[in-house]
């Protein structure tokens, strides 16, 4: 799965995905500040999650269009101690929420080791544009709440799912017919939708029996639901 991780300038975007991901991180940047992007994969429920971090200055409009593309998942990153932010925080949130309508969205409150850090409950009324986009308090000093970011946003993407992967019923095994039937749908459709969630490693394809199953991460995160 693809997921954004963008918001204002000096959020802590960068040091975020170089938390998550651990290890081979490319992180494009000039004198502290990112110009191109930064990449790092991390793991969650067994399902790879490719992040794809964006500049926050204002000029590189294009580049987090660029890099927005295809993403599944959104982690909005803000600096919970500095509300003057906030207003660059609306200027790239309109941006992003124009590219990628629905997607999925976490806001990461950031620096929350810090005592003038706003609490959730402070930051979900002063960014009260990002309606009903749920808020983890985090600090990548302390690593503070980092454990839960990803498990989190790999959650809401399957959810956003799981009328279909449902459909492939208790076992989690079934065939492209059967789906079909299930779904209501063309056995067509069907093989679009698998091609998707192949490629994010949500199911497992055998395309020579047209037959699927659901990865055992995706099958976890549905019985928490």
């Amino acid at each position: 799965m693809k997921v954004l991780v963008t918001g204002p300038h000096l959020s802590g975007k960068s040091t975020l995905i170089q938390h998550l991901a651990k290890e081979n991180v490319i992180n494009i940047q000039v004198n502290g500040t990112t110009v191109g992007l930064d990449h790092g994969v991390a793991e969650v429920f067994g399902i790879p999650i490719r992040l794809f971090g964006t500049p926050g200055l204002a000029r590189f409009k294009v580049l987090r269009r660029i890099i927005s593309e295809g993403a599944d998942g959104i982690l909005f990153v803000v600096d919970a101690s500095k509300p003057d932010g906030d207003a660059e925080a609306r200027y790239i949130w309109t941006e992003i929420s124009d590219l990628l309508p629905n997607v999925p969205c976490i806001v990461a409150a950031n620096k929350q080791d810090l005592r003038v850090a706003r609490t959730p409950e402070r930051i979900r009324h002063d960014l009260s544009f990002m309606v009903g986009v749920p808020v983890i308090p985090i600090s990548n000093t302390t690593d503070y709440n980092l454990d839960k970011l990803l498990p989190a946003m790999a959650m809401l993407i399957v959810y956003e799912w799981s009328p279909i992967l449902r459909a492939f019923g208790a076992s989690g095994k079934t065939s492209f017919s059967n789906l079909a039937k299930n779904l209501h749908i063309t056995e067509s459709k069907v093989r679009n939708y698998l091609r998707w969630f192949e490629l994010r490693k949500l199911v497992v394809v055998d395309w020579d029996k047209n037959t699927a199953y659901v990865s055992p991460g995706v099958t976890k995160i549905l019985a928490q639901r």
